[in-house]
């Protein structure tokens, strides 16, 4: 049994989706050793990934254990490119906020907008990734 945010497809994207993302900023930055520790990562998600689809075709099953969330799931659209956008989101609010910390005359409404844009792309972040497993196992009972 895979396991949210741990081994499942969802979590697997999620961390391929935001170790990219790092590899982005330090390739613009130019630091040349954290972009190649950044593509060994990279690499080894992906491999995980493709292990997981093995496993699948291999067993004909998708087990899982799902997230609990605190609201309505339907109410939010679903899509992996959804949480490539939740998971910019976060790095963003958060960059934005630890600006605030930093700043000479920081601002508590900017810091409170950037933690409520946090805290939805959290939540939106983890529908997205039960929205994606919740379709793997469909996908492999229907085989």
């Amino acid at each position: 049994m895979r396991i949210t945010n741990i081994n499942t497809l969802s979590a697997l994207f999620d961390r391929l989706i935001t170790e990219r993302i790092k590899w982005f900023f330090f390739k613009k930055d130019k630091e040349i050793t954290k972009v190649k520790h950044q593509e060994k990562i990279i690499k080894a998600i992906k491999l995980e990934i493709c292990g997981l689809f093995h496993e699948c075709c291999k067993t004909g099953n998708y087990n899982y254990l799902s997230e609990k969330r605190t609201f309505d799931e339907n109410s939010i659209t679903e899509s992996l490119d959804q949480l490539i956008q939740d998971d910019i989101n976060i790095g963003e609010s958060d960059r934005a906020r630890l600006e605030q910390v930093k700043s000479e005359k920081p601002s508590v409404n900017k810091f409170l907008v950037n933690e409520k844009r946090l805290r939805k792309a959290n939540e939106d972040r983890a529908i997205m990734k039960n929205k994606i497993d919740e379709q793997l196992s469909t996908i492999v009972k229907e085989k």
